[in-house]
This record gives C-alpha cells, structure tokens and sequence, in this order.
C-alpha cells in the first residue's frame, strides 16, 4: 500500500471540523423545547451508579479524536466512511431529539471527592436531556465497527480499541447519563445505517449488471441484424 504524505494526511483531518461544527445542534437542542419523555425501565432504577465510570465517560472526546486520526493514518478508506457514518448519525439523533425530546433523573450527589466532583461537572455542564439515542454509544460503536473491519490494523489494537468503546458505552448507565433505551438507541442507528449502506450498494450493483446485460443484448442484436 503507497504511504500517504504528511499534507495529506492534515487535508483528510481536515474533515473532522465537521464533528464540531454539528455539535453546534447538540448544545441547541439540549435544553426541553418539547415535553421531555422518560424511558427508565425496572431494570435502570436496579443499576447502581458507579461514579468511577466517569473516567471512561470523559474520556470518549479523546478516545473518538486520537480513534479517528489513527484510522486516517492506517486506512484512509475506512476512516472517510466512519467520518461520514458519524456525521449522519448524528444528524438522526439531533433529528430525533428535535422532535422527541427525553429526559434522564439524576441521583443526588454528597461529597467532594475527585470522582464526585468530576459528576458533578458533567451535570452542570450537560443539561438531562438530548438522551436518546445515546450519541456517546453511537459514536463508540461507529469507532469499534470501524476499527473491526480495518483488517490492517494488528490485532491487539483492534481488540484493545473496541474494549474501550464497550466501557464507555455502558458508563453512560453508571453514571446515570442514560437509560438503556439510550444505548439500545444508539447501536439501532449504527446498525441501520450500515444497513441502508449495504442495500444501496447491492442495489447500485444490481442496476449497473442490468444495464451492462441490456447493452450486451442490444450489440448481440445489432450483431445478428447485421449477419441477416
């Protein structure tokens, strides 16, 4: 495989502006403009909350920069659908928000400790709304499917990339961020647009093997009247 330049590298990176700039829809949306829904089940109110599960949580902006930057170095080709994937994802789930907006409850803090207080930073700076789907499990789960299917990636690193993702997709539950509706939420909508990608594709394909036989017919047509 031909090494891509240091320029061409920055160009692709380039690109990842457009995480921040849809962000700008998150932080409109992230207030109740609409009658906010809950979908807490029996099973969340029996999920503890963990607050050590705040390191991973925060941790997923760097986790989805340093993920995407590497899969630019290492396969440019997965790392242009993984960006677009994430882009159109988010745009569903800001699509949805806008138009059913739910609301998660939040456990009452005591203490002052590191973890606590890193809580409740994230509370205060992240209103309990734009829940579901979640787009801390849409974007994780984009990332392991990514790096899943980057065959050139060693091994350890694939492994040790979606282990990261798993972790931080289940501590939006233990630190009370999220329902499970939320991140079942999250990987549907991975799951349909990988879906609606392979249908496209198969349907594209169909259309063109069509095409390509009609005009093989018409020329063994155009043959034949020849030879009469």
């Amino acid at each position: 495989m031909k090494r891509k330049s240091i320029p061409s590298h920055l160009m692709a990176l380039c690109w990842l502006i457009s995480i921040p700039l849809l962000g700008t829809l998150y932080v409109i949306l992230n207030r109740q403009n609409v009658k906010a829904y809950s979908l807490v089940t029996d099973l969340d109110r029996h999920i503890p909350f963990i607050k050590i599960f705040i390191i991973p949580y925060v941790s997923w902006f760097l986790f989805i920069l340093a993920a995407l930057i590497y899969l630019c170095v290492k396969n440019r080709q997965v790392y242009y659908r993984t960006l677009v994937y994430f882009n159109i994802g988010l745009l569903i789930c800001y699509g949805i928000y806008s138009v059913f907006q739910t609301h998660v409850p939040r456990p009452t803090l005591t203490g002052h400790d590191l973890l606590t207080n890193m809580v409740r930073s994230v509370y205060h700076l992240d209103e309990p709304y734009n829940c579901f789907p979640s787009t801390h499990v849409l974007t994780s789960y984009l990332i392991l499917k990514g790096f899943q299917s980057a065959k050139n990636i060693p091994r350890p690193i694939r492994i040790g990339v979606s282990l990261m993702a798993l972790l931080i997709m289940v501590s939006i539950l233990f630190v009370k961020q999220h329902v499970l509706f939320d991140l079942i939420g999250g990987v549907a909508v991975v799951e349909v647009i990988y879906f609606l990608h392979r249908w496209s594709a198969a349907r594209v394909k169909s259309i063109q093997l069509a095409w390509q036989h009609r005009n093989g017919t018409n020329k063994e047509s155009v043959k034949s009247s020849k030879l009469v």
